[in-house]
Formats: structure tokens, C-alpha cells, sequence
């Protein structure tokens, strides 16, 4: 997963995944794992700030819970 902050769009937040995902099954998987776990971080991230989350490969066969390891490894500098 790969994270783009843009501190000039505030409280914006987005998920994209490319076709070198896979599928159109494999990427809406990995979409609805990047907001699962954006929804479980948000409340600890800074409001005024936009988030853009992009899925890699990895992403069809991962856990929730490793995505929001990874999504907390990405925001860590982001946090309040």
C-alpha cells in the first residue's frame, strides 16, 4: 500500500487500486480492506490533512489486520 498526504485538500480521503492489482473482484477486495482499516485509524489521524491509499499486489491476499499494520506504519507521522 502506498500513502499520499496533501496537506492543501483538507479532509479529503480516497482509495484507488490500478488493474496491475488484478481484477475487478481483486481490487474492490482490496478497496474495501483500505477503508475497513482507514475507518479503525481515522480517529486518531490529523482532520485537516487529505489521504489517498493506493493497493499493490499484496494487497488482494492480505488480513485486515495486516492492513491496519500498515496503514498505522504509514501514518505514524501523521498522527495527533
Amino acid at each position: 500500500m502506498v500513502l499520499f498526504v496533501s496537506p492543501a485538500l483538507c479532509g479529503e480521503v480516497g482509495f484507488t487500486a490500478s488493474r496491475k492489482v488484478g481484477g475487478s473482484v481483486e481490487r474492490n477486495h482490496a478497496r474495501r480492506l483500505m477503508k475497513e482499516a482507514f475507518r479503525s485509524v481515522s480517529p486518531s489521524l490529523t482532520p485537516d490533512v487529505a489521504y489517498v491509499l493506493v493497493a499493490r499486489k499484496p494487497a488482494v491476499t492480505a488480513t485486515l489486520a495486516r492492513v491496519v499494520d500498515e496503514l498505522l506504519r504509514l501514518t505514524a507521522q501523521y498522527r495527533l
